[in-house]
């Protein structure tokens, strides 16, 4: 894999993005008629839905464009799959060999490095305080943290940690529209404008720009997101078993998810 991934995918995202309006000329008697049954239903067309394959609405009634379900559809398939027979299995000998106190020093190291990511979005949302935060915390968990293995900078009041910034929240912040729902294969779920952010925050990672060592950079970052699995299938399973359509829940957990951070 390498950066033509990222032009691609925001070419992708941006054509999800396009939601090309519709024009129906109506004659006056079929005007009439639709005004007719526009009365008729007026009291159940205000009670937000779930069944309508092309869009969903959360619980305030805004509405999500889901125009790419079948791919969609598939994609959650494809992972729920991966996740269950491969996934799964891995992670659970992982955790089993390796101890806890290794494991959250791993997820402290890859936190720690990607500072940039953070410090540049608080940056671009107007909040100078938390960008401020973030740079004193990696200064004092890349030198008395060894690195960034242990999270000194959590004993410290004034700079405990702040939460993490990410591309798609800064476009959510600047006004830009979520777009349409996506599922990407492995990645998971995402939206147009969150994929846009993804390639986004690649831009700004420091491993991107490492020379000649894709590979490794790739390596890393499948790492970092084995590591810290089994706190995101804990999650991902709560939310199956409480799922009547687990594609829907799914798709209707992320995109409220991603809205309350950007609302904080």
């Amino acid at each position: 894999m390498n950066r033509s991934l990222f032009p691609m995918l925001c070419l992708l995202a941006a054509l999800c993005a396009i939601q090309p309006a519709s024009a129906v000329t109506l004659s006056p008697t079929q005007a009439q008629s639709q005004g007719a049954r526009d009365d008729e239903t007026a009291v159940s067309s205000s009670v937000p839905s779930l069944d309508d394959d092309d869009e969903f609405l959360d619980a305030v009634g805004r509405i999500v464009p889901d125009p790419l379900e079948g791919w969609n559809r598939a994609m959650f398939t494809f992972n729920d799959a991966f996740i269950e027979y491969a996934a799964r299995p891995l992670n659970e000998g992982y955790v089993y060999v390796t101890p806890d106190f290794v494991r959250a020093g791993i997820s402290n190291f890859f936190h720690n490095a990607a500072f940039p990511v953070r410090f540049v979005n608080n940056l671009l949302q107007g909040r100078p305080r938390a960008a401020g935060v973030e740079m004193s915390r990696f200064l004092l968990n890349t030198t008395a943290g060894l690195g960034g293995l242990f999270d000194v900078a959590r004993r410290h009041k004034p700079i405990v940690h702040v939460e993490d910034e990410d591309m798609g929240q800064t476009l959510g912040v600047w006004g830009i529209g979520e777009g349409c729902y996506i599922v990407w294969p492995v990645i998971g779920p995402s939206t147009a404008r969150d994929s846009l952010g993804m390639a986004g925050d690649y831009f700004l990672s420091p491993g991107t720009y490492v020379q000649d060592y894709a590979e490794v950079m790739w390596g890393l970052y499948v790492f970092e997101v084995f590591n810290d699995l089994d706190k995101t299938l804990d999650l991902y399973d709560n939310l199956k078993r409480a799922a009547v359509e687990p594609y829907s829940s799914v798709r209707d957990a992320y995109v409220q998810y991603r809205r309350a951070q950007i609302e904080k």
